[in-house]
């Protein structure tokens, strides 16, 4: 009996307990509306205003935390994330889904060949500005399904295909096979007396 009445108290405290804590934890995925959002954090976000009410909590609450480091930054580094903002917010819901795909592939690269990566793109940066559009125009012609034949190993599930860097040289071609053994003749096999 004195165990039946310490499992009714502490089933009462989980109770209790639970009704304290669900409150807290619907205000953590809370994200404020733009009317609640302070002068100087409406400023910054700017570009962003229009997509505001379409943005999930946890983005919301990234942007409210960009927003309150950015007085502490660098002019630099506020003006390149007010670039960013602006163009990601002139984006398409398309081209943001690419964007957000190709940062995830970006994330899942190996670190070893992130450098060089780096390294194209700052080979790419200094292009002169007619060379980036022939590039752009060829990849944007290859993407409306242009006449580019689809590379073999893109038909192959990427958990089969064996793992190459792009950086490494392809492996060298297998040896030729050795000739096949000449045939024995009956006369080798028998001594000769």
């Amino acid at each position: 009996m004195a165990q039946a009445g310490r499992l009714g108290k502490l089933k009462c405290w989980l109770f209790i307990l639970t009704l304290v804590i669900a409150p807290l934890a619907g205000a953590a995925t809370q994200a404020p509306e733009w009317s609640s959002l302070t002068v100087e954090q409406r400023a910054i976000l700017a570009p962003l205003e229009s997509e505001w009410a379409d943005m999930g909590p946890a983005r919301r609450n990234k942007w409210i935390g960009i927003a309150s480091r950015f007085p502490q930054m660098t002019p630099s580094e506020q003006e390149r994330i007010t670039r960013r903002m602006e163009s990601w917010a002139q984006l398409t819901p398309e081209e943001r889904k690419k964007a957000r795909e190709q940062y995830k592939r970006l994330q899942k690269l190996p670190s070893d060949q992130r450098p060089a990566l780096r390294q194209q793109w700052d080979v790419y940066k200094e292009l002169p500005n007619d060379e980036k559009d022939k590039l752009r125009s060829r990849a944007k012609s290859a993407d409306r399904g242009g006449h580019r034949e689809i590379p073999a190993e893109w038909l192959v599930p990427p958990y089969l295909r064996p793992y190459r860097s792009v950086l490494r040289p392809p492996p060298p071609p297998p040896p030729e096979p050795d000739p096949p053994p000449k045939p024995v003749l009956p006369e080798a096999l028998y001594p000769r007396y």
